[in-house]
């Protein structure tokens, strides 16, 4: 994409309200997680999510290796999770996690509580896009909760910023 439209395609993308996740990997390679938006369902024969991550991340060779990943779907009250995974905060990596109560899924990955959601799964098919990977997780393990009311708002970010979704 020629440079001239760099900014305008960010602004644009600010443009739409997208949920807030934080993936987490754990495995030989170590434990790593952070905050995306870039998780799109891509089909439910198998359940397949699509991830598209910033090459220059320091969770891609994390999750090379490990290969298996747990998808939190963040709730409103979970802002506080989306910073520290999405590095506004000055806690480190590892910190992250200690801030936080977790749980593991069968597959052995972290998944946060209080989140709306847990897709756990395994990277099957990854590619390089542009200043992208974009990685393929077929989903093995899913638990979808209520919480306190089935109208728990959902975390979003909207130009550039943190909001509620009821």
């Amino acid at each position: 994409m020629p440079h001239t439209l760099q900014l305008p395609f960010r602004d644009a993308m600010a443009a739409c309200a997208s949920g807030v996740h934080v993936i987490t990997t754990d495995g030989t390679a170590g434990r790593y997680g952070i905050t995306m938006t870039a998780v799109t369902a891509v089909t439910d024969e198998p359940p397949t999510v699509m991830l598209c991550i910033n090459r220059q991340s320091a969770i891609v060779p994390v999750l090379l290796e490990n290969r298996a990943v747990c998808i939190n779907v963040l709730a409103a009250g979970q802002q506080d999770v989306a910073e520290h995974f999405a590095g506004m905060t000055k806690l480190s990596p590892e910190e992250r996690f200690e801030y936080h109560i977790w749980h593991r899924g069968r597959n052995g990955q972290l998944q946060v509580e209080g989140a709306l959601a847990h897709l756990h799964g395994t990277l099957t098919i990854q590619s390089e896009v542009g200043t992208h990977w974009v990685f393929m997780v077929e989903i093995d393990e899913i638990a979808v909760h209520d919480g306190k009311t089935t109208h728990d708002p959902a975390l979003v970010y909207f130009r550039r910023r943190f909001g509620s979704l009821a």
